[in-house]
């Protein structure tokens, strides 16, 4: 049975922190999360801590872009270390208020000191999870197209994830002009390539039951096979361990899992196979939650950040009875420019933490740390 080794608050400064990526680079641990005054307040701003043990952290940059950034994402190559993000605005397009896109890149040979944002592609393309392989960048970008780069900056098309749609390219284009989603059947997603070269991307979906999907190609990626997962996995994150294949990323709290020693929230790990997934564990949360990094650095054992409100929820800090510089912040936003079309719940305005929590897949009598 799988078990936490240890689960830490990373961050817990009264913000609604959220959208979380992990990766080990030049022998330190790396993670960036967006640090906002709600979770569609236009004031976010992407921070990167570092660790050489998954217990300590420390600050070491904040990026900006010329609106509300977003979303960050890791990656790396042997000399750089590449922060990804989306500057998000809205603007009236087609009679209503609509998210316009462009995303950004910050790039360093350090950690400590950083390009300036660089824009990178047209309007509306929204880079999710990247991925190096062989020295190349790959994306599944939000919209159903895979991307790939030789250095991080330029992008080119390989294919459409997607297929069988019966939209022509023209209609895609046009339709990514008013919107970053260009299909029901495909948002947040990520990619991972199999020792056989076979890539195998994960994606939400939009449409009525929200199931994943899992899309596999062979080289050189332009065909793709489609297999409905059956299974609610919000912003999914892949990582290999031990010759099997793990997805992490919101799941439905209400759907039938596993026992486990600690309480399931709706943050899951899943098993991952060509025909479907198995639960594994879930992690303390609830609330707005998830959005986790994933990495394994050694067979059985995995490392995942996520965010999450359940210590607010749950009473353990009693968030709603002190001081909370976010939610003065956001009543000013919300007054001078409030969010287009809905009202955002409690969910998506109160305070949230980011966790890092390392888990034992295999574990027998092993000693939990908290």
């Amino acid at each position: 049975m799988a078990q936490i080794l240890s689960n830490r608050t990373v961050v817990r400064d009264g913000w609604h922190n959220m959208c979380s990526d992990l990766c080990f680079w030049q022998d330190t641990f790396w993670l960036v999360y967006d640090r906002t005054s709600a979770h569609t307040a236009p004031d976010g701003v992407i921070v990167l801590l570092r660790s050489a043990d998954l217990r300590r952290w420390d600050e070491v940059a904040v990026f900006k872009t010329p609106n509300d950034a977003r979303d960050g994402k890791l990656a790396a190559t042997d000399d750089e270390l590449f922060v990804f993000c989306a500057d998000s605005k809205y603007e009236p397009i087609a009679g209503r208020k609509r998210q316009v896109i462009h995303p950004y890149v910050f790039v360093s040979d350090d950690g400590y000191s950083w390009s300036a944002p660089t824009g990178i592609l047209d309007r509306n393309y929204w880079l999710w999870r990247v991925r190096v392989h062989d020295g190349v960048f790959y994306c599944a970008e939000k919209g159903g197209e895979l991307l790939s780069s030789q250095d991080g900056r330029n992008w080119t098309f390989v294919s459409r994830i997607p297929n069988g749609e019966g939209a022509a390219p023209q209609e895609l284009q046009e339709a990514r002009e008013l919107d970053h989603r260009t299909t029901p059947r495909f948002n947040e997603a990520d990619v991972i390539f199999r020792p056989d070269g076979e890539l195998w991307c994960v994606s939400r979906t939009r449409e009525p039951d929200q199931h994943s999907l899992l899309y596999t190609s062979i080289p050189p990626y332009k065909e793709w096979s489609c297999v409905d997962l059956e299974t609610l996995i919000h912003c999914p994150a892949l990582c290999e361990s031990g010759g099997k294949v793990y997805v992490a990323g919101r799941r439905d709290p209400t759907a039938p899992w596993i026992p486990q020693h600690s309480p399931a929230g709706n943050t899951g790990i899943f098993l991952l196979g060509r025909d479907g997934v198995t639960p594994v564990f879930a992690l303390p949360s609830d609330g707005d939650a998830a959005y986790p990094g994933l990495l394994s650095l050694e067979a059985d054992r995995l490392i995942i950040s996520y965010y999450s409100q359940h210590a607010y929820l749950s009473g353990v800090v009693e968030g709603e009875k002190r001081h909370l510089p976010h939610m003065e912040r956001w009543g000013a936003l919300r007054r001078d420019a409030p969010p287009p079309g809905y009202e955002l719940s409690h969910f998506k305005t109160g305070p949230a933490d980011i966790f890092v929590a390392e888990i034992d897949l295999a574990a027998e009598n092993v000693e939990a740390s908290f």
